[in-house]
């Protein structure tokens, strides 16, 4: 897609830029130094894994005023619902902490979470992060009129614990949609009685034409899922797998978008408009919806959300049904791909950009 095709989201990107550059100038030379990166292939690294060493500059190492400016720049990328749910999984370690061995307790420490600047806010490429366990939150920031914002990526272990339950509507709406399915629908939209390990797309820093689940989630080592299995359950970019939107009734297919909405919700409502407008463009109806495993709540399942522009992976398998995944990519415009791609299709002069 060229960008001017594209609506443009000056607003938010100076927004970002903003209280990325006041971010920053609160730091010491030091804070500075792990949080700056050049803009290229580190900002590809988008892991949600839990780490006791994770690149970047952790909220740990941040004093109360350099917090609340932390903050603020986390408020410039998300809804304020979808923000709730961030500082909801974070709290959630400290959950984990409690319920966790004690020789675990130090991969589930809230104060780990980081921050990565690409580059410098108010150039024509630049972007952030802010990621750690279960939630990595990437932006690219083009010619301050355009944001990219995936992958995005939360998750949460327990799945619900007392009041905490941030990934609760994601739940709720998947299984709306498929306990929604007639017969014949669920023998298209149900790609197999079992669901991947883990997120089919995995962490891959950039998606390829086919992608394949892993057999096993390491720590769990009784869940594992066959060679036959991972090419049922894989992602083909060319050849969606499940239930086209067409093949849905009027109702089915507002549920549909309700589920992608939710996603997309995650955004500010400018950002939130203009990926809502991409894909009412190239068609709704053209998204095709797959799950794989239970159909009841407590099951261990998965569901995907296909389009040219679109994935959305949501898994509930680990734990037993208790652990979730749910992320949210653009295998076209991941990190700013088609972006940047159409920027210097438009400025070729001035050299290539960055991978």
């Amino acid at each position: 897609m060229g960008n001017a095709e594209r609506l443009t989201v000056t607003e938010t990107a100076e927004r970002m830029t903003g209280a990325a550059s006041a971010f920053l100038a609160a730091l010491t030379t030091r804070q500075r130094g792990l949080a700056c990166f050049a803009f290229g292939d580190e900002r590809r690294d988008w892991s949600f894994l839990p780490a006791q060493d994770r690149d970047g500059l952790p909220i740990g190492a941040l004093d109360e005023g350099q917090r609340r400016l932390a903050h603020e720049l986390i408020v410039t990328g998300t809804s304020l619902p979808a923000y709730t749910k961030v500082v909801s999984v974070i709290a959630m370690e400290h959950v984990l902490r409690a319920l966790a061995p004690e020789s675990l307790t130090d991969l589930f420490n809230p104060e780990r979470y980081c921050f990565k600047v690409f580059g410098s806010p108010g150039e024509r490429a630049w972007g952030w992060q802010f990621a750690g366990h279960h939630v990595s939150l990437n932006f690219t920031v083009v010619d301050g009129r355009y944001v990219s914002p995936t992958p995005c990526m939360l998750g949460v272990q327990p799945s619900s614990y007392g009041l905490l339950a941030p990934l609760a509507d994601d739940e709720e709406l998947g299984f709306r949609l498929v306990n929604s399915l007639d017969a014949a629908q669920r023998r298209a939209a149900i790609i197999h009685h079992r669901p991947p390990p883990d997120l089919a797309t995995r962490m891959v820093p950039k998606i390829g034409e086919t992608e394949r689940p892993d057999p096993v989630f390491a720590p769990e080592p009784d869940y594992v899922i066959g060679e036959d299995e991972r090419d049922i359950l894989s992602y083909v970019r060319s050849s969606p797998k499940g239930i086209p939107g067409s093949s849905l009734s009027r109702l089915q297919f507002d549920s549909l978008t309700e589920l992608v909405g939710a996603f997309v919700r995650r955004l500010p409502d400018e950002v939130a408009g203009a990926q809502l407008h991409d894909l009412e463009r190239a068609g709704m109806d053209s998204l095709t919806f797959a799950w794989a495993g239970g159909t009841s709540p407590g099951d261990r399942h998965y569901y995907r959300v296909q389009g040219a522009t679109l994935l959305i992976e949501h898994d509930n398998t680990q734990g037993n049904g208790t652990h979730i995944h749910s992320a949210w990519r653009n295998p076209a415009d991941d990190f700013g791909d088609d972006v940047l791609a159409a920027h210097y299709r438009a400025h070729h002069s001035q050299g290539a950009w960055p991978s």
